[in-house]
């Protein structure tokens, strides 16, 4: 747990009970060590992705797309259309999106 804590504060990102948040109040995820492996949940994920560190796992929290001005083009895709239907911009900013949530 001090070691989630110490990468936290690198970022400035908060512990709570259910999470962690960055300094604006938004859930950003959680991060943990089972059996000696660290994983990362993103805020709205199901599942835990394993990570090679508790570096690697709290940096990944800090590429949460916390944006609220507008609709994610997640939402755009899972609430509006199917993903054959997305325009060629809205279909490449999932695929960029995609790319650096894999990465």
């Amino acid at each position: 747990m001090a070691h989630i804590f110490n990468e936290c504060q690198n970022y400035g990102f908060e512990i709570l009970d259910d999470g962690i948040y960055n300094n604006k109040g938004v859930k950003l995820g959680q991060v943990g060590c089972t059996d000696g492996n660290w994983w990362v949940k993103r805020r709205y994920s199901v599942q835990q992705q394993y990570s090679n560190s508790v570096f690697d796992a709290v940096r990944s929290l800090s590429m949460v797309d916390v944006s609220t001005d507008s609709k994610s083009i997640f939402d755009e895709y899972f609430l509006d259309q199917p993903l054959e239907q997305l325009t060629g911009d809205k279909l490449q900013r999932l695929l960029e999106r995609t790319e650096l949530v894999t990465a």
